[in-house]
Order: structure tokens, then sequence, then C-alpha cells
């Protein structure tokens, strides 16, 4: 498929190309080396496909492959040194004087001489490289490209549960089980190991057992705490509060947050997970003496070393052994194939595969996810047929991984092994990483997409193939981990050019590239000697406070900076020597000022200060960068945004801005021909009189508008004719058909917009979100129903509803009309003043003909009530939704009753004081009620397997409804939020 040094050398020539057309850089005194460096280049095209893997067993050839990589690493920089140079000097000159303009001159020759000096240096490298020919496949002069596969998002299916295949899994389960509730019923705590080899499904196992309907049954609290090597105690800590229902947002001290998990499990059942444990000490000297504080205590320990098991005196230790050929080759057709493709001619060539997987679950699913891509019986010979005896790689480390890592596109490669600097279960965020790796160059242009598109699209690529695995919860696959073993695999195959510090002791790289820092780094290294770094990330170090002010004179290399979360509050002015930076992120930072020299950031493209609350003013300098693509200026003290964002013409994603004073005005957006997200701030402050600023914004996706609200209970009121003006200014933000997200916030007006109010399928026919929050004086809700590809809904603080009814629905979507026809998720927050609930189409025949169900919210699966305290029932149309599984009902104080709903199987009543009855929801299987005083009834609960009772007075009462029913009950009295992982996304169980 390639190797990474053959897609560098190509995106060289290709700029390369460029640079000689260019007859601007040909007056630089470079012209014949850099003709010289591009014959050198075009010799590198045919690197051979195995020289990685060759490189692993000789030494030899290991030397050579890091040459000419360290090579490749230098070429790119001073081609886009080069390249940088030459857009310098096309730009507008700035005014100067007669000397300042012939100092300018003067100071292109020391820049031509070091270029000079360094393209030279680089082809003698070049030279020394090329001498070993057998390392070259002279006779390819091309090679396949790889090409995204567009995925839409919202028709996705939700991601699998864990693999559970075979008998052997099934078995397992149920044998620990059986122990964890003996000791349970015994009313003895105990520590129970799982104990295996990397890769081998002991996670997978523990997560099964973790959702066993038994396991859910006899515990109040679950915890799952992930025991990685950069784990720190607080966040450890912090994690089993949030998980047993307590709240620590504002506590940051061990000394603090001890206590508060002490109190929060106090008293109660807990079935703890340690996973992936490496020593003893985390259960020993942390864990151990707050949770001797709960009523009963079972541990569940994943790891692969027994001798911590024996540290933390486990009863019982389950060998997670090998996986079956049988069991294996279930898995591998799983993983290979959709349901409904015929695959029995792939059996035998994929059991023979399987056997030489050793077993291992996680090298069947890593191969599984190449051989999805092969689709006939030779491509699956030829895999079987490969090498699969590679010496060099780690202990720990197979052949199939490698295996699976080798036959990605070149592209693709440089992706997975990025992810590789991330610290370890770093939750990988598909739309941050696409912009990290099209900042890095690794994305390449696709013709109808954009670069960030295409980036996505690599992504869910490397889900597909199983190198990254998506988290269940994010049914989009937008969030991701990789596991530890593909880690490994990554680091080891970057170690000459790459660090990611997790904590542990790291040795010397001379010619660093890249270096990642978790928040588990107690010293942050020297930079200062590392000058060819390229990518520097620390994510929520809070040792990282400062760097020396000359720091970036010395990294002229840096592409890509991410200091999110660290405690920095000076940014040096030193910045602005970094001519290539592409990507700086300083969000959740303490910094309260940017540097001047930010607008000589000639290369940048993202810049995110979301969250920087001391920062309140942005340099000017920042509007001479027309490559911005993506500017976050969210939840800082920023009060002025400078005119100029109508140059940025390769704006993708816009957040944060606002219009004020002499600064930015909304009529720019209409120069913005890429903008694909977009939210807008302080609208109160918008002149009114414009054109339809975003009828041209073609490509816009998501749009945020948004007046500014109270932090506090009170509300922000304002005068009768700014509530006029900033009507007008709503009605010139009409968005395109384009639309699929919208975010109404703060909207002060007592009529929506035209667009929004009257015929919204109409302006936008693709939305398939709407956010509509805070808008506290309209009177009347828009004709959402309308809306033919809604998914989600949200209505939240809209004060002066007092009635849900008709308008809601308005005339639905098509003939027979239907209301809601694509709406799965509905959510009403916080509608202080709403008193009653309807759901009544109008037309009385569709109920008497029995259309009621396919006329109305056809697909809703979930809904929020929350913070009605007036509503005093629900509407009797929600009896008829046919697919209506999960309600969740909260602060609704005048609500007697819940009753009629036959399709719900989970429920959640919290903090509703007159809720008396529950009754004939024959499919419910799971209650949790939680500060009911009144609940004492039920009736026609035929299916219900669990209930949960916290704060509930006349739970006696309630339970006798249920008698011989065989229900298990819970009850607790301590006024904790418990099972706060059930919520109307969680399956488990269901």
């Amino acid at each position: 498929m390639g190797t990474i040094p053959f897609v560098v050398a190509s995106k060289c020539l290709t700029k390369l190309g460029q640079l000689i057309e260019d007859e601007v850089a040909m007056t630089l005194s470079v012209k014949k080396d850099i003709k010289r460096l591009k014959k050198n280049l075009e010799h590198f095209s045919a690197v051979r496909e195995d020289a990685e893997a060759l490189a692993l067993e000789d030494r030899w050839i290991e030397t050579w492959w890091n040459n000419m990589n360290d090579a490749m690493f230098d070429v790119e920089v001073i081609v886009d040194l080069v390249m940088v140079h030459s857009q310098k000097l096309l730009l507008p000159p700035r005014s100067v004087c007669c000397s300042q303009s012939m100092v300018s001159c003067l100071g292109e020759l020391p820049f031509n001489h070091k270029v000079a000096r360094r393209i030279k240096e680089i082809n003698q490298k070049l030279d020394e490289i090329k001498i070993n020919t057998e390392m070259f496949s002279l006779g390819r002069t091309s090679l396949e490209q790889f090409h995204v596969t567009t995925v839409d998002r919202n028709k996705t299916s939700p991601i699998d549960e864990p693999e559970i295949v075979g008998r052997q899994i099934k078995q397992s389960v149920d044998e620990i089980v059986k122990v964890i509730v003996s000791s349970f019923q015994e009313n003895t705590s105990s520590v129970l190991g799982i104990h295996g080899m990397g890769g081998i499904g002991k996670t997978t196992l523990a997560q099964k057992i973790y959702n066993e309907q038994k396991i859910r049954d006899k515990f109040q609290v679950h915890i799952w705490l992930c025991i990685s090597h950069n784990c720190t105690e607080i966040g450890l800590i912090k994690q089993a509060i949030r998980m047993a229902g307590g709240n620590c947002d504002q506590l940051e001290f061990k000394e603090e947050l001890l206590p508060l998990l002490m109190e929060t499990i106090k008293g109660k059942n807990v079935f703890l997970v340690l996973d992936d444990m490496w020593q003893s000490d985390v259960w020993i000297y942390l864990l151990l003496s707050p949770f001797m504080r709960a009523l009963n205590f079972h541990v569940l320990v994943t790891t692969r070393d027994e001798l911590v098991l024996g540290q933390m005196n486990a009863k019982h230790i389950h060998e997670v052994n090998t996986m079956n050929c049988h069991d294996g080759l279930e898995l591998l057709m799983k993983k290979s194939f959709q349901p409904y493709e015929q695959i029995s001619e792939f059996r035998n060539v994929g059991y023979e595969i399987v056997k030489k997987c050793d077993g291992l679950p996680l090298a069947i699913k890593v191969v599984a996810g190449l051989l999805s891509t092969q689709r006939t019986i030779a491509e699956w010979k030829s895999i079987r047929d490969r090498n699969w005896s590679i010496r060099g790689l780690p202990k720990d480390i197979g052949a199939p991984l490698y295996l699976s890592y080798s036959n990605l596109p070149p592209e693709l490669k440089q992706c997975f092994l990025w992810c590789a600097l991330l610290p370890p279960n770093f939750p990988i965020q598909r739309d941050a990483v696409a912009y990290w790796w099209v900042a890095e160059g690794f994305v390449r242009k696709e013709h109808e997409l954009s670069m960030h598109k295409t980036a996505e699209g690599y992504y869910l690529e490397l889900v597909r193939r199983n190198l990254l695995q998506s988290i269940p919860e994010i049914v989009d696959k937008g969030v991701s981990t990789m596991h530890d073993l593909l880690r490994t695999l990554g680091k080891f195959l970057t170690k000459n050019h790459s660090l990611s510090m997790d904590g542990e002791s790291n040795g010397a790289i001379s010619n660093l590239r890249r270096l990642g820092i978790s928040d588990a780094v107690k010293e942050i290294p020297s930079l200062e000697e590392h000058k060819c770094l390229r990518s520097l990330l620390v994510f929520n170090n809070k040792n990282f406070k400062s760097v020396h002010k000359d720091i970036f004179s010395k990294l002229e290399h840096m592409r890509v900076l991410v200091l999110s979360g660290t405690s920095i509050q000076n940014i040096p002015e030193s910045l602005g020597r970094l001519v290539l930076l592409r990507l700086l992120d300083l969000s959740h930072t303490e910094i309260n000022k940017l540097p001047d020299s930010t607008g000589s950031l000639i290369s940048l493209e993202y810049l995110s200060l979301l969250g920087c609350h001391k920062l309140d003013s942005l340099p000017a300098g920042l509007m001479r960068l027309s490559n911005i693509s993506f500017l976050q200026l969210e939840h800082n003290a920023i009060n002025h945004v400078p005119k100029g964002i109508a140059k940025f013409q390769q704006l993708y994603n816009l957040k944060g801005v606002f219009e004020g004073g002499t600064g930015f005005k909304l009529d720019e957006l209409r120069c913005l021909p890429n903008i694909q997200h977009l939210w807008i701030e302080k609208l109160e402050k918008a002149a009114a009189g414009g054109d339809l600023v975003l009828k041209d914004s073609h490509k816009l996706r998501e749009l945020g508008l948004c007046c500014t609200v109270a932090s506090t209970q009170e509300r922000i009121r304002y005068q009768p004719d700014e509530v006029e003006r900033i009507q007008q200014v709503f009605d010139m933000l009409i968005p395109s058909p384009s639309l699929e997200y919208i975010f109404v916030v703060g909207f002060p007006g007592t009529i929506f917009p035209g667009w929004l109010g009257l015929k919204p399928e109409l302006t936008m026919p693709n939305l398939r979100h709407m956010h509509l929050n805070e808008c506290i004086s309209c009177s009347e809700l828009p004709p959402v129903g309308q809306m033919p590809q809604l998914k989600y809904f949200q209505i939240q603080d809209a004060d002066a509803i007092e009635s849900i009814g008709t308008e809601l629905l308005g005339k639905g979507v098509g003939n027979p009309a239907v209301f809601f026809p694509e709406l799965e998720d509905l959510r009403i927050v916080s509608m202080h003043n709403v008193q009653s609930w309807s759901l009544e189409t109008g037309n009385p025949c569709d109920i008497t003909k029995g259309k009621f169900e396919q006329s109305l919210m056809p697909k809703l699966q979930r809904l929020l009530l929350s913070g009605c305290p007036k509503l005093s029932a629900l509407p009797l149309g929600l009896s008829k939704l046919v697919d209506l599984k999960r309600i969740h009902i909260e602060g609704a104080h005048e609500l007697r009753e819940v009753v009629d709903l036959p399709a719900v199987v989970w429920l959640k009543v919290k903090d509703n004081k007159c809720l008396r009855k529950i009754f004939n929801l024959g499919r419910l299987q799971v209650l949790l009620a939680q500060d009911c005083p009144t609940l004492d009834q039920a009736e026609k609960l035929c299916s219900l397997k669990r209930v949960y009772m916290i704060d509930c007075p006349h739970n006696k009462e309630f339970e006798n409804c249920l008698a011989g029913q065989g229900v298990v009950i819970h009850v607790a009295t301590d006024g904790h939020n418990i099972f706060l992982d059930e919520n109307l996304y969680n399956q488990t169980g269901l």
C-alpha cells in the first residue's frame, strides 16, 4: 500500500513543482538546488513497500530507514519554509519608510543563504541514502491512491455492544457472576481477578460482567475505573465520585475528595471494576480505605500481572485463555461482513487466518478490519499467505497487528501513528483529530470534499478497521480510544522521532519531531534542545505554567501547538517566529492576552481560545492571517472582535464571534463561502437593516444564534425598541437550506422570526437537530412538526408558553399528514409556566380510523420532561406512540399519575411532589424513582424487573402493590442519585 516516505516525497514534489514555476520564489539564489532536490525526491517515489518491515529485522536497514525518514522530515520543513517565504513576498507591503524597506530587502539575503545551505545539506544526505539501491523498486512509478468513502453520520447504525461470541466467554461470565453473587449473599466483600496477556479480551469480559443483569440487580452503585499508566489520583477519585452519583466539580485536592467519596458510597452495595491494573498501590494505598465505608463492596480487577492480584488478596482469579478457533472464526466473520452478506465461501480461508492470530481477540478484530476491505477469496488468500512471522516487534505485539497496520494506505498510516502520541485512553474526538491531521499535512485533497471532511473519512476508516475503538455511548462513532497494544505498536514504530510522555522516565531522542505530554507528567522537560520539534501536545497538565520568552525562536519547525487545559499565563512574543505553525490550541488556559506577534503566524489555520476566561482582547494583527479556517472564541472575556473576518476566505468553523462598535460586522459573513459551523453571540449588540447575510452560505451545516442570557436566576429584559431591533437582526439571518443543526439561545422577541415560526420546512428542509433555549418571551412555538428530517428537538426556558398544542405539530408532512415523521428524541426542559400539553393533531379521523400510530411521531424513542412544575397531565396521545421506549420525568410537581404507556420499557421519575400512581405500563422493565414523596400506587406493570427508590417515604406501600411479581427492589434514603449511568441513552439490560 506504499510507504510514508513515499507520500511525503510525493507531496513535496508537487510543492517543488509549484516553486519552480513561481517566478517570485525563483528570484532566490536557490533555483538550481531546488531543481536538484526535486530530481532527488523523484527517486524516493520507488522506496520498497516492505522497507519498514525489513528495518524491523535488520539493524543496518533500520539505520537506513531512520536516516531516510529523518531526511523526509527535513525536506518537508525546507520546502514549506520556501513556500511560506514566497507567500510573504506576495503579501501587500505595509506602509514603511525608505530606509525600512532597504533593511527588509537586505534581510532577504541571510534567508537565501540559509535556505541554499540547508538544501545542499539535504541533497547530500539524500545522495548517501540512494546508494543502497536494494531498498528501491525502480520499476514502480505510481501508487494506487486511497479514496475516502463518505459516510452519512445520521444514517450510521448504533455501535455494537462488546463483541461477545462463542460459548467460552459466556461460560466465563456465568462463572464469575456466580462467585460475585455468592459473596454478596454471604455479605462479605471481596476482590476477584481477571488475568491474561494483552489483547486477549480481559476488558471485554469485564464489560460483559459489569452489564450483567444479576450484577445490576444486586448492587446500588457501579463504578468503572481505568487504571492506565498515566492516571492521576485526583482523576481516579473524581471519576469514582461521579459514577457513584456525587458532585465534585468544585474540588481539586485529595484531602477534600476522599471524604466526599467515603460519604457518597457509605452504606451502599458497590461493584467496582479496576481495569488494566499495573500496580496494586492504587487499591491498597488510595481506594481501599474509602471503600471500606461501603455496606458491601466487590472489586473486579483486570491485569496482565498476576502478582498484582496476589498483593490485592484476590479470592478468585479467572485465567483468560486464548479464543478457540471456532469462536475466533465467528468473531472474524462478524467483524468482516455485514449481517446480510453471503459469507459461507470465505469460512475455510477465514479459519486458516484465525489460526495465525494465536487466539487473541484483538488480533482477530484488527485483521478482520483489514479483511473487510478485501472482497474476494483470492484477496483473502493473499492475506493468509503473507509473512506472519515478523521479527523485531515488541514482545506483546503480534504479527497480526503489524500486518493490519502495514496494509493501510500511507495517509492512514500517518494518522494511526499520530494517535499513539495521545495519552492512554484519551478520548479521540473525530472533529478535533481531523484538524490535527490537516495541520500535520497528512490529508490529501479530494476533488469534491473539504480537507476536514476527508480527514473525518480517515478517522471513520480507522474505526471501521478496528484500529480505533469507538465509544458505545456515541452513536455516530464520533469519539474513540486506542487499545494500549495498538498504541504500543504506534509508539514503537515512531520511537526514533516521536515521544509520548505518560509519567514514566523516557530516554532522549536526538531529532525529536513530535512530543506528547500527559497530565501525569510532573516535571516538564526542557524544550530548547529539541530544535526539530514540529508537534507539541500538552493536555490538562497543571504543571505546565510557563515557557522561556525566546523558546519559539528555537522551534521554527513547529506545526501543531496544543497547550489545552494547562496553567500557562503568558505566551511570549517569540510565538510570531513560528511561520509554519498551522494549529494553535490555547483553550482553557490562564492567558490574559495574545502576543502582538500572533499576526505573523502566516500559516495558521486553527486557533482555539475556548474557555480562556481571563482573555479580554484580540490583537489587531490577527486579521492578517488569511489561512484561518477554524476560529473558536467562546466562553472568554473578549469584548471586541476586530473587523476583518471577511478576509478569512478559508473559514470553515467560526464560533463565538459578535458585532460591536468599530469591529466585526454581520455583513462580513456574506464573504465566507466555505463556512460550515457558525456561532454568533451577543446579537443584542448587532445593528439591524443589513442584507440576508447567510443566503449564499450553501455549505452551512450548524448555526448558533445567541443573545446574552443571565448567569443567575434573574432574567435579562430588553426595552421594546431593543427587542424590535433584535427581531430585525434575526430576520436577516435566514439560514441556507443546507442547515442540519440550529441553536437559538436567548431570543427576546414575542414571536419567532418568520423563517422559523411560519414554514421552517421550506427554509431548513434538511434540519436534523433544533434547540430553542431561553426564548423567554415567545408565547407560541414554531410548527416544528412540519419538518421532514428533524430527529432531535429541545425547547427550554420558554417562560411565556402556558400550553403546548397543535401549533407545535403544524400541518405535518405529506398527504396524509405525518407529524414529526423522523423525530427520535424530544426534550421539554424548564418550561416553568406550561400547564397543559396536547398531541391532538386537529384531525379526529386519525384516531377514529386507527391511524394515530402512523401519523404522529412514529419514530420517537426518548422523551425528557424536566422542570415543568405546573404541568398536571401527560398528553393522551403518548399512549399511541409505538416506539417510545424511554421516559425521564423530573420536577413536574402537579403531575399525579403516569399511565397508559404501553411501549415504555424504562422510566425515571424524580422530584415530582404530587405523583402518586404509575399504572398500565405493560412493557416497563426498569423504574427509577427519587424524591417522590406521595408515590404509593402501582398497577399493571407486568414486565417490571427492577425498581430503585430513593427518598420515597411510601416505598413500602409501593412495594406491596408489586408483591408476588418477583421484582427486585432497591431502597435508599441518603439523597444521593444512584445508577448515574442509567439514562435516556443507556441501553444496558434492555
